[in-house]
């Protein structure tokens, strides 16, 4: 399939910017009204908060297609898949069990358990809500006992990644009380929140990278330095928002927001600043101590993604009461449009790096997170400009995925722009060889069983009802199914341009994290179970693809 020409979006880009923030909604914002203290980010940058005109609108319109006229044929064949990934689950499940059960990680290969996130279990807690929702009710209860002796006190050796442990254990243990109302879930989730709050402690309030637990004592990973990424420093907002409504304590909410209050007044493309140059791109690398952009590279991928993704979803999180957060997606996904998409010779649009004005035709797997998240906000909006561009960009991120032989997509990329001789003179030999085959090059080829790409196919079905997204996705499962399933498990492949059906044989990588269990089999289960569960009119998920309920009223306090 080819693409709409970028032109599509340069021209009258005011019109689609302005369809963008007022479409159909009227005032963005209006005089704050008395109802006690708001909490952080409720206000626009110039003090005004959400128009209950436009929350009317918001709160009542629904973004997931209606299925009910789906076919018998369409229906039996979605089932018959569901199954088929719900066993093959089981079968990753057993050789967790068997070999690691309350581990972080299983070694597949080896046999044998792994401590990568301190020992508190990284996989039982991660999985959770894809046990429940897969109704291995049995299987959920019984990971709950395990999860009932997590000691968050006790470190395992090891240092913690604190936004790992946030989207992971965090994450997981919040949707798993979200799903069950079992109230051993919230504690361990307030735990283990209050286990990290140390990382915080810092002269601007800016997380450290990295925590010792027991001592209390933040570090970068970088030994000696505080340099951290914007995602590390961005990726609170969801987990932290809805701790601080189910504890009735706005702490944790606080927290998150004073990151983004400190990143916006020490930080101004107005002011000189020789790093962030474009109005809403923001620079991947920064320093938390002085709260300053270190870099001029600007990305939507790893290092950056979840921060943008979570500007958007909680403010759907916080009944669209977070007015800031409105206003900065606004204005980065405006940016983005402008900036950093670039149309690829195959006529495919890529994101790519910006610095400066200069743009690099490089994108990682983890942009393909993008259309799902755009997707769901452009319907959330009624914005059919920027659902457009969703829809192109899943175009160019799977042709990644399909036009390989093992059906799976590699790590990384570059591509050669349209009219833009020169990306394709800079690859080496091999990088060009494949431009010529496939429309671009894996810089990595590797395949670690990431769920990005899978995740927008998913929310472009549900959005749609199109079959053909559904099909994709069954597509990249059964590429799964013939070079990472192994002796009771799954592992990463090595090489994506080379499929185990025709080689005859697994070219391995040894790597089953966490992400595997709670995400990429949660969204290509979700795409084939029934539709009611975990509807998107009912539930956001975080960037581990953990639900939380947009079914909880928010007025601005907490």
């Amino acid at each position: 399939m080819r693409l709409h020409l970028l032109s599509v979006y340069a021209i009258g880009l005011a019109a689609s910017s302005a369809q963008w923030s007022n479409e159909p909604f009227g005032p963005a914002a209006q005089t704050a009204p008395s109802i006690g203290r708001l909490a952080s980010g409720m206000r626009s940058l110039d003090g005004q908060t959400a128009d209950p005109q436009r929350l009317a609108v918001l709160r009542k319109r629904t973004v997931q297609h209606d299925f009910s006229n789906e076919s018998d044929d369409d229906r039996s064949t979605r089932r018959t898949r569901a199954a088929a990934i719900k066993h093959g689950f089981q079968y990753a499940w057993a050789g967790y069990k068997k070999y690691a059960y309350g581990a972080d990680e299983v070694d597949v290969l080896a046999k044998k358990p792994k401590t990568t996130r301190n020992g508190w279990g990284a996989t039982l807690v991660d999985a959770l809500d894809t046990l429940w929702a897969m109704d291995l009710k049995d299987e959920f209860w019984e990971a709950r006992e395990l999860v009932a002796k997590i000691d968050f006190s006790k470190d395992g050796g090891q240092l913690a990644k604190v936004f790992e442990t946030v989207i992971r254990y965090l994450g997981g243990l919040l949707s798993a009380y979200e799903l069950s109302r079992d109230k051993i879930f919230l504690q361990k989730a307030t735990e283990v929140a209050n286990a990290m709050l140390p990382a915080f402690n810092t002269p601007l309030g800016l997380p450290w990278q990295m925590l010792n637990v027991t001592s209390g004592v933040g570090s970068s990973e970088s030994a000696g330095k505080s340099s951290t990424n914007l995602a590390e420093i961005g990726t609170f907002q969801m987990e932290f928002f809805r701790l601080s409504q189910l504890t009735r304590n706005g702490t944790y909410h606080e927290i998150a927001q004073n990151i983004i209050s400190v990143m916006l007044a020490k930080n101004s493309p107005t002011d000189g600043n020789q790093n962030y140059v474009i109005p809403g791109l923001y620079p991947i690398d920064f320093d938390m101590l002085s709260g300053k952009f270190t870099g001029r590279a600007a990305y939507w991928g790893g290092g950056a993604d979840s921060f943008y993704e979570y500007l958007g979803k909680t403010w759907i999180l916080s009944d669209f009461m977070l007015e800031r957060n409105r206003e900065l997606w606004t204005e980065s996904i405006q940016a983005f449009n402008q900036y950093a998409v670039a149309e690829s010779n195959r006529g495919y649009l890529f994101t790519g790096f910006v610095d400066g004005a200069k743009f690099y035709p490089y994108a990682d797997t983890f942009t393909n997170f993008i259309p799902g998240t755009l997707g769901l906000l452009s319907k959330i909006v009624g914005s059919d400009t920027y659902f457009q561009l969703a829809v192109d960009l899943l175009e160019g991120g799977y042709s990644v995925f399909d036009e390989m032989p093992s059906s799976l997509g590699a790590e990384a990329i570059r591509f050669v722009r349209k009219n833009v001789p020169s990306d394709y003179l800079l690859l080496k030999d091999k990088a060009k060889q494949q431009v010529d085959q496939y429309g671009f090059a894996n810089e990595r080829e590797y395949y670690l069983l990431r769920p990005e790409l899978i995740e927008s196919l998913f929310y472009m079905y549900r959005m749609t009802g199109d079959t053909k997204y559904a099909d994709r996705v069954w597509k990249i499962w059964q590429g799964i199914q013939r070079n990472c399933r192994v002796d009771e498990g799954y592992v990463g492949t090595a090489n994506v341009s080379v499929d185990a059906s025709v080689s005859g044989a697994l070219n391995t990588v040894d790597s089953t994290e966490s992400f595997f269990y709670a995400e990429t089999f949660l969204y290509l289960y979700l795409t084939f179970a029934d539709h009611d569960v975990l509807s998107l009119d009912d539930w956001v998920f975080t960037t581990e693809a953990h639900p939380l309920s947009r079914k909880m009223p928010f007025d601005g306090t907490f």
